[in-house]
C-alpha cells in the first residue's frame, strides 16, 4: 500500500520535471484525498539553519518538532498526505529539493520520515503518501541565525509547498 501511494507520487514528480507538483484533489484525479496534507517540519531551532523545518511548518500552520519520534506514527496514520520539511547538508545552501518518501528512505536522523511511515503502516495499518522537502543548509552552529542562503531556500520552498497543497 505504501509503495503504491508513493509510486503514484514519484510518477507525478517525474512528470512535473521541475515545475510545481500539485497534490490537490482536483489535480490528482478521482478518489484523491480532499484534505490538505499535514505539514511536519523538524530540526533544532537553536542551531542556525537547522531551524528551517520548524519555521516553515509554523508559517504554513503545520506541526513543528525538534526531531522525528516514533510517537508521531499515530498522527501520520490518520493522514492521507504528509509533507516533511528538513534542513539538508547534502544539498548546496539554499537549494530546494522535493522527493517522495517511502518506508525504505534513509536519513541521518535516528527516526527518519521513512521509518515513521513504516511504523505507521505496521502498527496502525496505514501510512500516508509522503513528500520530503529538503532545503540546503549552511550553518548548524549553536545560537547562529538563519543564513542568507537558508532564508532564500525557505522562500523557494514556501512557494513550492503552497503550490502543491
Amino acid at each position: 500500500m505504501l509503495q503504491l501511494a508513493n509510486a503514484r507520487l514519484r510518477a507525478r514528480l517525474r512528470r512535473s520535471r521541475g515545475t510545481s507538483t500539485t497534490l490537490s484533489a482536483q489535480q490528482a484525479g478521482p478518489g484523491a484525498p480532499s484534505r490538505p496534507p499535514l505539514i511536519l517540519g523538524y530540526g533544532n531551532s537553536l542551531r542556525g539553519d537547522d531551524a528551517i523545518g520548524p519555521r516553515l511548518a509554523a508559517m504554513l500552520g503545520g506541526v513543528a518538532v525538534q526531531q522525528l519520534v516514533p510517537e508521531l506514527a499515530e498522527r501520520l496514520a490518520a493522514e492521507d498526505r504528509v509533507v516533511f520539511i528538513d534542513a539538508r547538508t547534502d544539498l548546496p545552501p539554499g537549494q530546494v529539493r522535493m522527493m517522495p518518501v517511502d518506508g525504505e528512505s534513509a536519513s541521518t536522523h535516528w527516526c527518519s520520515p521513512g521509518c515513521l511511515l513504516r511504523l505507521a503502516l505496521q502498527v496502525y495499518g496505514r501510512a500516508p503518501e509522503a513528500l520530503l522537502v529538503g532545503i540546503g543548509a549552511q550553518s548548524f552552529d549553536l545560537g547562529a541565525p538563519l543564513s542568507a542562503a537558508a532564508r532564500q531556500g525557505m522562500k523557494k520552498a514556501l512557494a513550492q509547498i503552497r503550490a502543491i497543497t
